[in-house]
């Protein structure tokens, strides 16, 4: 149980280097030349996922940062869901065991 933890952790973790790497392109629309920022998502070490920044190829617009951010937001309202069903899930354990 304490594995699925550290998936939505690592979740989390990944959810917010997005955010910020598009943070980031959106902040530097109008800036020449600049490559926006991109997260690729990769198997973590120990489970879970990791994010690792990279320039993508051109600039970005605002059109496909929006909806990065959009994204983001989904991800992160699932991540929460799954956090809430692993709480209950623990507390109806511990009633069993009490």
């Amino acid at each position: 149980m304490l594995g699925n933890l550290s998936i939505i952790s690592s979740g989390l973790a990944l959810s917010q280097q997005r955010l910020e790497a598009s943070a980031h392109n959106t902040a530097n629309l109008n800036t020449r030349p600049s490559a926006a920022l991109r997260v690729e998502a990769g198997e973590g070490a120990q489970g879970g996922v990791e994010g690792t920044v990279v320039a993508g190829e051109g600039p970005s617009s605002p059109v496909v940062e929006s909806v990065e951010q959009i994204a983001v937001t989904y991800q992160v309202v699932a991540l929460k869901k799954a956090l809430q069903t692993q709480s209950e899930m623990v507390g109806r354990l511990l009633d069993l065991e009490a």
